[in-house]
């Protein structure tokens, strides 16, 4: 089976071609659009701020949740400062595009802070704190002993409002050492659900990355979702305790099929090339199932829970996938 037509937003469950499939695919790691009281809050910030401000950040009119927002990630992250953009993928171009071609690129690095390799005379590094599809978290305290390092770039899309215990991503157990620039690039789009990304950095970076036109000159982000996202922080906080529950659960319930691969802060299980998700797809679930980046390459098979899947659902997933062993 090549993809399938979903009819409605997939939760714990989709529906694709009038047919119902539990749901173990997709980056919505909390589940968070279909949590009611989220829902509510995006409603309260449609009748306050509308959907839209379509003015530049450096408009003589300005709306101050923008920087209510900035400040909130600042204080997640750790960091002393952050520009808020439309996308992850936003952020990562212009998190690199100060450096452009002084960027050395280390495994994993997503195409957002792709760049062509540089002399690594410079300093300069990015890396992804996740490798989503190998289900690996990158240790990104041993680049430390990378010399000479005056900037360490991490893109943290997929540990962001995830990992660490309040959410905080690869910033809970970065160890930083004095006379490095440490920027983080990551999307509110994963964990948070929300249409956005963002650069997390020092003062001096941020001011730059201000005057750059990816940000001067592009529309921010949907303020309704980021209202949601300031007033919602004890919703995510409940939703990220349901899906390490599930984790936990789901790990213990395979811990006899060999060959699965799960680190425990990830909600991903990656499961041998030889599974056959057309054999799921016919017992009603559905699975992530493709080739990456080349999608003539051999497909990387993934089983992705969230927030919102029971202990029924993970059960009998993982009796499915016992009877294929």
């Amino acid at each position: 089976m090549s993809y399938f037509v979903l009819d409605n937003l997939p939760g714990r469950t989709a529906l694709a071609s009038g047919k119902e499939y539990l749901f173990f695919s997709g980056y919505a790691y909390l589940g968070i659009q279909h949590t009611a009281e989220f829902k509510t809050l995006v409603k309260e910030g449609l009748d306050k701020y509308g959907w839209l401000f379509p003015s530049s950040r450096i408009s003589n009119t300005r709306i101050g949740l923008f920087e209510e927002c900035e400040n909130l990630l600042s204080s997640i992250t750790k960091n002393e400062d952050t520009v808020l953009v439309s996308s992850g993928y936003t952020a990562g171009r212009l998190a690199t595009a100060m450096f452009e071609h002084d960027i050395v690129n280390l495994r994993p690095s997503h195409p957002a802070i792709k760049r062509d390799n540089a002399d690594k005379g410079k300093g300069i590094y990015a890396v992804d704190a996740i490798n989503i599809l190998t289900a690996e978290v990158t240790d990104i305290n041993k680049i430390h002993t990378v010399t000479p390092l005056n900037t360490l770039m991490i893109d943290d899309s997929h540990g962001i409002g995830l990992t660490g215990s309040h959410g905080e991503g690869a910033s809970s157990y970065l160890e930083k050492k004095e006379g490095i620039g440490y920027v983080f690039t990551y999307s509110l789009s994963k964990a948070w659900g929300i249409n956005a990304g963002a650069i997390s950095c020092n003062a001096q970076m941020a001011a730059k990355y201000r005057t750059m036109p990816a940000y001067t000159g592009a529309t921010a982000p949907s303020q309704a979702q980021l209202y949601a996202f300031i007033k919602g922080q004890h919703i995510y906080a409940a939703q990220r305790e349901k899906l390490r529950k599930n984790i936990l659960y789901f790990k213990a319930v395979v811990a006899d099929l060999p060959g699965v691969i799960n680190e425990s802060t990830l909600p991903v299980f990656v499961l041998p090339a030889r599974i056959n998700e057309d054999v799921l797809a016919a017992k009603n679930i559905i699975i992530s199932s493709f080739a990456y980046p080349d999608p003539s390459g051999t497909k990387i098979q993934r089983v992705v829970l969230n927030a919102l899947h029971t202990k029924s659902d993970l059960d009998y997933l993982a009796e499915c996938l016992r009877q294929m062993w």
